[in-house]
């Protein structure tokens, strides 16, 4: 059902257009460092537990620690977001980071070497009861 002359008003100009046209919308970005101190952050924390990754713990932990303040000083600035993806980062790459000290003070915090074993026969399992062609 129309309603007469509602269209006569609006003929020739679009309303909505002038409404996105007039909106302070910006370009924004994430920062590159914050996504890169997120990843190696997430990484940092996933390999501590595991002895034999012991190295790349203590390195993707300092790379975090890095990029993350370093994305959080371009997430400061106007039209950059990624603060909380850098504070993420930052965080768990300090996590990771306090885990590989404690292993250095004498306590063992190698606990991933015992849930090996224990996802592989829980793999196994599953894939078991996959039929096999």
């Amino acid at each position: 059902m129309r309603t007469p002359g509602l269209i006569d008003v609006y003929e020739g100009e679009d309303p909505l257009a002038e409404l996105f046209d007039a909106s302070p919308d910006r370009d924004v970005h994430t920062s590159l460092a914050a996504q890169a101190a997120f990843l190696a952050g997430g990484v940092a924390l996933l390999v501590s537990p595991f002895a034999l990754a012991f190295g790349l713990a203590v390195v993707a932990g300092a790379l975090g620690l890095v990029l993350g303040v370093v994305g959080l000083a371009r997430a400061s600035r106007p039209g950059v977001a990624g603060g909380v993806l850098a504070s993420t980062g930052l965080c768990t790459a300090l996590g990771a980071l306090v885990l590989v000290g404690l292993r250095y003070a004498g306590v063992d915090t190698a606990f991933g070497e015992v849930l090996v074993p224990l996802v592989r026969d829980s793999l196994g399992a599953l894939n078991n009861l996959l039929p096999s062609y």
